[in-house]
């Protein structure tokens, strides 16, 4: 499989649907999730607790079963996106891009000379321990590393175009959690206010040739971002799944049950 697909499906304008992974580590729910469809694992790095071993053997089982792994960190740091990339994960993410200045800093860690300062380091998990032409080999880098800010006040997206229009960010995904917090109307996804929101950082990713799309598993903003234009979703996590699953089940098992003891 072409590790830039995923970048280059996105550039197309494709809808990519990923998965979080929240707190769960057992390297093989890559192999898991990868079966179930998902286009991508988001391991969060945020408010997860993954240390770094754990995210490396994720990402390694991740890359056998050909599911690509971006990784969300919480500030543009050399010392944890570095060892990420060389870990083999194919995209950052940065939550809360406090603006150009954020944005252009991530961009110097991910992307080799002359788009970055990506620290080089070839012989590594990233390049399947392959030697040969370096430069070609950060070409290939390149190409293949997704990009990514994550907009979460209103503050950015009010000066969303200076994200948007920096070379080298490939798109841009809204924490709807925390901006609607930070707009006054946590949780209120239908309100004019954050429609507006989404709307002009949408637009703004489009007027610059960019993705756009969101962190959410409600309905309702979903259908509201898709109608928008956004084409990537990052829907609820491996805990909401197992919740969900498991209510599901247990539902069913007691409905069945009381079936079988009406009749008797």
């Amino acid at each position: 499989m072409d590790k830039a697909l995923l970048r280059k499906r996105l550039a197309d304008g494709e809808t990519s649907i990923g998965i979080m992974l929240s707190e769960l580590y057992v390297p093989n729910i890559a192999r898991l999730l990868a079966g179930c469809g998902y286009d991508y694992l988001l391991v969060d790095c945020e408010h997860g607790y993954f240390d770094m071993t754990q995210v490396a053997n994720l990402i390694a089982v991740a890359e056998g079963a050909q599911l690509p792994v971006i990784v969300r960190v919480t500030q543009p740091s050399r010392t944890c996106i570095t060892k990420y990339l060389d870990m083999g994960a194919q995209g950052i993410l940065l939550s809360d891009a406090g603006g150009k200045a954020d944005a252009e800093r991530l961009v110097a860690l991910c992307r080799y000379a002359p788009e970055g300062n990506r620290g080089v380091s070839t012989f590594r998990a990233h390049t399947d321990y392959a030697s040969g032409n370096v430069q070609s080999i950060m070409n290939s880098a390149n190409e293949r590393v997704i990009v990514i800010c994550q907009i979460e006040s209103p503050e950015t997206v009010a000066d969303i175009d200076e994200i948007t229009g920096i070379a080298g960010v490939d798109g841009v995904l809204v924490g709807p959690n925390d901006l609607s917090q930070h707009m006054g109307i946590f949780g209120q996804y239908d309100h004019p206010r954050m429609t507006a929101a989404l709307a002009r950082v949408a637009a703004s990713a489009k007027r610059h040739g960019k993705w756009s799309g969101i962190i959410t598993a409600n309905a309702g903003l979903l259908e509201t971002c898709r109608d928008l234009g956004m084409t990537c979703f990052s829907v609820g996590s491996e805990l909401n799944a197992i919740h969900n699953g498991a209510i599901w089940q247990l539902d069913s098992t007691r409905a069945l049950l009381n079936r079988r003891e009406a009749k008797a």
